[in-house]
């Protein structure tokens, strides 16, 4: 246990970098995934109802560990107030994203809004990736 306790912030600028990679290839990548999304009809061209409890589950359990839990990280490691009002304001627009933009038809109408979130996310990381190899 001493050992992980020796690399915690190893450990957390890895998980800072996955995190940016992610990120990175997402906005990479969004062309495609906005034209494969507007390929798709409808919900009933999913195997899956979008509006279920346990795909609302995923959705949150995903965006904790690819946003939020970053946005904690960062509070706590540098607080800072200004971090913190934006984390939290990145936290309540990636909150409303999760769960008001989950069926096909909404996820369609807000590609640019998570765009934005994902550009508003590569920025924090990359920023907090310097931060942590600064300090």
């Amino acid at each position: 246990m001493e050992w992980v306790k020796n690399f915690e912030e190893f450990y957390i600028i890895l998980y800072a970098i996955i995190i940016l990679f992610i990120n990175l290839d997402y906005l990479r990548e969004f062309p495609k995934i906005k034209k494969g999304m507007n390929e798709i009809s409808s919900d009933k061209e999913l195997e899956l109802n979008p509006s279920s409890k346990s795909v609302m589950f995923f959705i949150l359990t995903f965006n904790f560990f690819r946003r939020w839990m970053i946005y904690l990280l960062a509070v706590l490691l540098t607080e800072n107030v200004v971090v913190l009002i934006i984390s939290a304001m990145l936290f309540i627009i990636g909150l409303y994203d999760s769960l008001f933009h989950y069926s096909v038809d909404k996820v369609k109408k807000a590609m640019n809004f998570k765009l934005f979130l994902s550009i508003a996310d590569t920025i924090y990381s990359s920023v907090f990736i310097i931060y942590l190899l600064m300090k």
